[in-house]
């Protein structure tokens, strides 16, 4: 089985060392496309296409952009991004926290179609096929509408063989009610991944998740105030990893970069220079994992293997 890339399909050999939880544009209110003038595209692009070189260039070859409609999703910039940097990205299909209102009372099967659609058909008429199926469940737990999102999901998963990687609020343990609903709905739980796993240190719930046949995604790296910081986070999954479960781990930023404004650059401010927040795995945390002792076969097999077994079915 191959894996659907904003470039095209690939060979799930080729996907190499690749970001769990990612995104190339973020655009909250999905402004880049109600309000386009605000930004300056061209800065954009080349600040896009700098920090995934510079990616590359860190020996990443792959990144899963859980990017949805409600966040601004925008293939067509995706595509140039990775063409010019050479860069394999997986899209997602699926909804974040904003549930759009035509979603909350729409027929279950038919959220599946839609997710179904981009998956089998493209998102558009771009002819960009979705490699991954995007939900999300915050603060408070599972909402009403964000149930049917996940129903629609695990129903869209099951016709496609899609996977399913979501978005939880750790810290209150929603992930456990995202996998009940996602059993409930009958999902083979080795298509789902639950993510931002690191923004908790409670191993015994993580290992809980774990038991139900799902990967983790310990991303958000390098941490945020009042959150693990990035050394907390390797804590984890070395703990993780002393118990066998590094053949469930995959590693990520969620690097959620915006566009540039054009008050900004009209502004004389700098443009964005420093490097790439997709390296600090890379450069950082993987070297202290490996100082402590863990092997580099088993950084591979959380790096490389997982992923590819994540996003084709594999083994």
């Amino acid at each position: 089985m191959t894996i659907e890339t904003v470039l095209g399909p690939i060979e799930p050999a080729q996907l190499g060392v690749t970001l769990s939880h990612e995104h190339v544009l973020v655009s909250m209110g999905e402004d880049n496309h109600h309000y386009p003038w605000l930004f300056d595209w061209d800065v954009t692009h080349e600040n896009a296409i700098r920090e995934l070189c510079e990616a590359k260039a860190g020996g990443i070859d792959s990144l899963i952009d859980l990017t949805t409609p409600d966040l601004g999703r925008d293939v067509a910039f995706v595509r140039d991004v990775a063409e010019a940097s050479g860069m394999h990205i997986v899209v997602a299909t699926g909804i974040w926290r904003d549930v759009p209102r035509s979603f909350w009372a729409r027929d279950i099967d038919r959220i599946a179609d839609i997710f179904v659609h981009e998956i089998d058909m493209g998102i558009g008429d771009s002819g960009v096929r979705a490699g991954v199926i995007k939900v999300a469940n915050d603060i408070g737990g599972v909402s009403p509408e964000g149930e049917r999102v996940l129903r629609g999901a695990a129903r869209a998963c099951k016709r496609t063989g899609c996977p399913i990687s979501t978005h939880q609020w750790a810290p209150e343990e929603v992930g456990r009610r995202q996998v009940e609903i996602l059993a409930d709905e009958r999902v083979p739980m080795d298509r789902v991944c639950i993510g931002h796993s690191a923004d908790t240190t409670d191993v015994g719930y993580l290992e809980s998740l774990l038991r139900e046949g799902v990967y983790l995604s310990m991303d958000r790296y390098p941490g945020a105030e009042g959150r693990p910081t990035w050394r907390e986070r390797n804590a984890t999954v070395r703990a993780l990893i002393d118990r066998g479960w590094a053949h469930r781990l995959m590693l990520g930023h969620d690097h959620a970069p915006g566009a540039i404004s054009v008050a900004t650059v009209r502004g004389g401010r700098a443009r964005p220079t420093e490097m790439t927040r997709y390296r600090f795995i890379t450069d950082t945390a993987i070297p202290a994992l490996i100082a402590e002792g863990v092997p580099q076969a088993t950084i591979d097999v959380m790096m490389r293997d997982v992923p590819r077994r994540f996003l084709s079915g594999g083994e």
